[in-house]
């Protein structure tokens, strides 16, 4: 079993934010919709994908159903490309993308690279 540093856990959390946003926006779901088909409001949805509120494993567990994502993988750290390409295709896929969108999808990358390279100092 691997032993993640809280740094990880906190890059945890963003990554199951945004393969959660990305499978959503693939589907073509509206945060409202995806949380009505799991019991819950878009607010809650919208923390989860900000990482800014860890879920209950319930919860999650059926997000990933209604995603058809597979949860057993959701818990491995991606390197850093595939986060930021995880990222870049919901970029991609936002409908109605505003100012304060593109700032949080530029404020997103920033931090996923910093969290890596805070994580690559401390390996050396």
């Amino acid at each position: 079993m691997v032993k993640y540093s809280e740094e990880e856990i906190e890059l945890l959390g963003i990554q199951i934010g945004c393969v959660i946003k990305l499978a959503r926006l693939t589907k073509g779901l509206s945060q409202e919709e995806l949380s009505l088909l799991v019991g819950s409001n878009s607010t809650n949805i919208g923390r989860i994908e900000r990482a800014e509120h860890t879920s209950g494993w319930d919860k999650l567990l059926m997000i990933c159903q209604q995603l058809n994502i597979d949860h057993s993988k959701l818990f491995l750290l991606k390197n850093e490309k595939s986060l930021l390409d995880i990222v870049d295709q919901s970029l991609s896929l936002e409908k109605k993308l505003n100012q304060d969108k593109k700032d949080y999808y530029t404020f997103l990358k920033k931090s996923i690279s910093n969290k890596f390279k805070s994580l690559s100092n401390k390996t050396k």
